[in-house]
């Protein structure tokens, strides 16, 4: 990364931060068109989102509970992962996908999408980490239906979950931006569904990031609402065990969990989830230089609008994070927690040595994610406005 690249980086990352505090859970609706500015959170990709507790009035809190300064962050369990019996996976549904669904119907799709991502890429340098991480947020609540997107003008939807509240407005508009390219081409006006437009930012964003490309499985419905309450997404504080008994509910494997948090090659993330690892005292499976450096840049009192890279090589996708890993310099408690399990250190030493078997099972993962909770013409729609049901 290029000196005013990085530049650039922590000039749009510090205003961004600046625009909402963690303590301000408040947002106003978007108007009714295709613009959207919903509420900034981290910058980092998927898939570990914070752990908030949730005020009287719905919004995040400044910390979660035991704030980074009266609670010591606990090392990640070293123990086998248990095979939970898991709940009904939402791979189990109707929805046929396929990687050639637009063919006749909208056949430029692909190369509007990676234009409108290429654009956003150039003006924002967390694009890619913002819409790769949309994705994940997406799929793993009601599927893989742009429920995410929509905005309730009771703010009751997705979105405004406080496990949501740190997405970033890059990825949402990435995704506007590209659904008003699709749709400002005749033939594909109202034709293409805002969730088969997520799929595909997300493997665009990867790919023009200098990493794998996939056929991206297409032919979803978009979801006809959102509610707050069907978020219940993973959490950076969580071990192995306990984010493999989701994973597993989703029919995800532990090899799934350990490439979809490669996505951590992109972006970066608050002082707010990396203070309760440094204070009052520093987690042991953090190296201590690290944990110095950390420390440097995240100081006791917590800024929450202060960030860490995730490694360091923040604009590109590849392998450096698992030797992050290795190197006990994992940023986040749920990173760390991968390379101090059995069940995943194996997995981590592999992608570690060998970047492409990480592409190949990173590919694998997201084709699998894009195929959660399809909707058909049955209990979707196409959505005019990615932001409002029709």
């Amino acid at each position: 990364m290029t000196a005013l690249n990085l530049l650039i980086l922590v000039s749009v990352l510090v205003a961004a931060a600046a625009e909402c505090p963690f303590s301000n859970g408040g947002v106003n609706a978007p108007p009714k068109d295709n613009t959207y500015a919903p509420p900034p959170p981290d910058s980092g990709a998927p898939p570990a989102p914070p752990t908030t507790t949730e005020s009287p009035a719905g919004a995040p809190t400044d910390a979660p509970a035991g704030s980074p300064s009266d609670a010591p962050a606990l090392a990640p369990t070293a123990v086998p992962t248990p095979a939970p019996a898991p709940a009904p996976s939402q791979n189990k549904t109707a929805g046929k996908l396929s990687t050639d669904y637009y063919a006749n119907i909208c056949p430029n799709l692909e190369s509007l999408v990676q234009g409108a991502v290429r654009g956003m890429m150039a003006s924002s340098p967390i694009a890619a980490a913002a819409t790769l991480r949309l994705f994940f947020h997406d799929c793993f609540a009601t599927g893989c239906d742009a429920s995410i997107m929509i905005t309730n003008p009771s703010n009751d939807d997705e979105r405004h979950n406080p496990e949501n509240q740190f997405l970033r407005v890059d990825g949402y508009n990435t995704i506007i931006q590209a659904k008003n390219a699709v749709d400002a081409d005749p033939q594909c006006t109202n034709k293409v569904s805002c969730a088969d437009i997520i799929a595909l930012a997300a493997r665009d964003a990867v790919l023009l990031s200098g990493g794998p490309t996939w056929k991206v499985e297409l032919g979803r419905y978009d979801a006809l609402g959102a509610r707050a309450s069907d978020v219940d997404l993973p959490s950076a504080s969580e071990n192995v065990p306990q984010l493999m008994t989701r994973f597993s509910a989703q029919g995800l494997s532990v090899t799934d969990l350990v490439a979809l948090s490669g996505g951590h090659t992109l972006g970066a993330t608050s002082c707010f989830f990396v203070n309760p690892r440094l204070y009052p005292t520093v987690d042991p499976f953090l190296d201590p230089g690290f944990a110095s450096q950390l420390q440097g840049t995240c100081p006791s009192f917590m800024n929450p609008n202060s960030f860490v890279f995730f490694d360091q090589s923040v604009l590109s996708f590849d392998n450096n994070y698992f030797l992050m890993l290795q190197q006990k310099k994992g940023v986040l408690f749920s990173d760390s927690a991968l390379y101090f399990d059995p069940s995943s250190q194996s997995i981590v030493d592999k992608f570690a040595a060998d970047q492409n078997a990480f592409f190949t099972a990173f590919s694998d993962s997201m084709v699998t994610l894009g195929r959660l909770g399809v909707k058909t013409a049955a209990n979707g729609e196409i959505r005019k406005n990615c932001v409002f049901p029709n």
